[in-house]
């Protein structure tokens, strides 16, 4: 029987690997967040299918910020130095 926790991870999934693959192919992004995507689709689709619908939902949603995460800060590894700052000069007194 098909869920809605089926079409729901499935369909993130796909998602998120057609991007993985399509920034693979133009630069070198990180692997770990389409990894944690792809993990957090496997839990939650286990267990909207053992009972624990709340809960899927939950980790479905939290994927779905996760994969905005990857949408939009897609070189994850910059965002917290950029690249354009320029070096601080020590003050000579």
């Amino acid at each position: 029987m098909i869920t809605v926790f089926d079409i729901y991870a499935l369909a993130l999934l796909l998602v998120s690997m057609s991007l993985f693959v399509h920034r693979y192919v133009r630069q070198n992004p990180p692997v770990y967040p389409y990894l944690i995507i792809a993990t957090t689709c496997l839990v939650a689709n286990w267990l909207g299918e053992t009972g624990g619908g709340i809960y899927a939902m939950a980790l479905l949603i939290a994927a779905s910020f996760s994969f905005l995460g990857c949408l939009l800060y897609p070189s994850w590894r910059n965002m917290s130095s950029p690249v354009d700052a320029a070096p601080t000069q020590p003050s000579e007194n």
